[in-house]
């Protein structure tokens, strides 16, 4: 009786164990890269900044204790911001920060626009306007526009890239398919 009771206990701790193990080793995994623990508290504090929209991107590289930070933004403040968002971040010791503010243009104005609307507002890409962080992101300068994120396949990117086109014969297409999808 005593040998059974300890082989339940015994079974039962292993099996927690191995719980415990599998949690810690968690993988994040964001637009097709798997990020560790510290890569992925960087992400979130990006993701969640005021004023950050589908009109900005940002991007960061981790080396070491070193974070550089890179894309394009419409507001000084949205840069600002990240710079201190992950400043704050327990193991940063370094942020350089090369995220460039976009000079302002009405004309760009309109042209952001335009493209968010072909793109979001219609079916069947109307899906990626539902989500809360939408995944397509327009990046205007000059006259000039970049789409930049994930999308869930292969057909939606070229839908993307399509609707774009209809709106201006300048665009760069930096869309990535989320390799849960292939």
């Amino acid at each position: 009786m005593k040998s059974i009771l300890l082989q339940r206990i015994s079974k039962v701790a292993c099996v927690t164990f191995l719980a415990a193990v599998c949690a810690m080793a968690q993988q994040h995994t964001w637009a097709g890269r798997t990020l560790d623990d510290f890569e992925w508290t960087i992400h979130e504090r990006l993701a969640v900044l005021p004023s950050h929209g589908v009109f900005d991107t940002l991007n960061f590289e981790v080396r070491g204790k070193t974070v550089t930070l890179s894309g394009q933004v419409l507001d000084e403040r949205v840069r600002q911001y990240a710079e201190r968002a992950v400043g704050q971040v327990s193991g940063v010791e370094k942020v350089f920060n090369r995220i460039e503010v976009l000079p302002q243009s009405r004309r760009d104005d309109s042209l952001r626009m335009n493209v968010y609307r072909a793109i979001y507002e219609k079916q069947p890409l109307d899906k990626y306007g539902a989500r809360a962080d939408r995944p397509i992101h327009i990046v205007v300068k000059d006259g000039w526009v970049s789409l930049e994120g994930v999308v869930d396949s292969e057909a939606d990117r070229g839908m993307v890239h399509l609707r774009a086109l209809k709106v201006t014969p300048h665009v760069s297409d930096n869309l990535r398919v989320s390799p849960e999808a292939l």
